[in-house]
């Protein structure tokens, strides 16, 4: 805990770049703050902001910004509990250690954007609300974080037929002009994401697994040198996979897409199913499940949900130009209850 009046030391810049382009860009003091409240590539015990935490921060005390410079004793001033104080106060202390992860990674071509940066995908912050992430760490053609497209998941094991529809629907993607996002697990989201880039089309992943051990395979990089592709992850980029990690990466996926499509999805567990559940209730984008060979045994209680059923891939253009209702666009109040 660090003790009342203990000052945070302002001043210290960070720059942050992406794959393949210059680096350099200084961040502003909005961003630098975000970063040391919450980030979890520079650790000294003192344990980060969660995003609701960090978003309800924001609430409190207006710019983030603002924090950089003030003791405990003026936090606590500002409403802030003792122990939150205490904890902030540490946290915006790591600038100098911060700095330095922050250029290992530019180094390796990850750029670290808050939602105080330009290339941040503020559909996140539209879809998402308090959940989305307060720092995302990507890689490739940023720009196309912001442009939306079409989502695809489904199951690691997934059948011959549903393989089939997977790849099908990366292609449609393409033909209509628009990015496919997945999660570049094994599987549906490959098998999609491959089918798309294969085609010439515009990728956008969003792996659970660590995206710095991603950057170093060759077709990666080749993927993202070409300039039609970004992985994009909340997490350290050295962080390894976690079915936790991956629960939580799902809502992104959904929050980037216009409309995602469930393939193959368990009925009442798993990834799919939890992840399209929550895109529902959440309305974070239009979400459509497959009905068809290959679905999976939870697809057809998906579209009893409300999901939108397609039966044909062709079927994503219709859905892209339908505008969404009030209802679709608006959130459900809260009810208690990988290349």
């Amino acid at each position: 805990m660090v003790a009342p009046g203990r000052r945070v030391r302002a001043g210290v810049s960070f720059c942050s770049g992406q794959y393949g382009r210059e680096v350099g860009a200084m961040k502003t003091d909005d961003a630098q703050a975000t970063i040391l409240l919450v980030s979890r590539i520079a650790s000294d015990g003192t344990s980060p902001l969660t995003a609701l935490q960090f978003w309800k921060l924001v609430t409190d005390v207006g710019h983030p910004g603002a924090l950089l410079g003030m003791t405990a004793d003026d936090l606590m001033s500002a409403g802030l509990a003792a122990d939150m104080a205490g904890r902030v106060v540490g946290l915006l202390a790591r600038a100098t250690a911060m700095a330095f992860a922050l250029e290992r990674l530019d180094q390796s071509g990850i750029a670290t954007l808050t939602p105080f940066d330009d290339g941040y995908p503020q559909r996140l912050r539209t879809s998402l609300g308090p959940k989305a992430p307060a720092v995302l760490h990507a890689a490739g053609a940023l720009e196309l974080l912001n442009e939306g497209g079409v989502g695809v998941v489904g199951s690691r094991n997934v059948s011959d037929k549903g393989a089939q529809v997977a790849a099908a629907l990366g292609r449609q993607a393409v033909s209509i002009n628009v990015s496919l996002i997945s999660g570049a697990a094994r599987g549906v989201d490959q098998l999609a994401m491959n089918a798309a880039f294969e085609a010439g089309g515009d990728v956008i992943g969003v792996p659970a697994h660590s995206l710095s051990r991603t950057l170093r395979a060759s077709s990666v990089r080749r993927a993202i040198h070409d300039g039609r592709t970004v992985l994009c992850t909340p997490y350290a980029p050295n962080a390894p996979f976690s079915v936790g990690q991956a629960m939580g990466r799902n809502k992104l996926i959904y929050a980037l897409s216009d409309v995602t499509v469930a393939v193959a999805a368990d009925k009442g567990s798993g990834g799919t199913w939890s992840g399209a559940t929550e895109a529902m209730k959440g309305r974070y984008c239009r979400v459509a499940v497959w009905r068809g060979p290959g679905e999976g045994p939870g697809n057809e209680a998906l579209d009893g949900m409300g999901a939108i059923p397609i039966s044909d891939t062709s079927e994503l253009q219709n859905i892209l130009d339908s505008h969404p209702s009030e209802d679709e666009k608006s959130p459900l109040p809260e009810q208690v209850s990988l290349f």
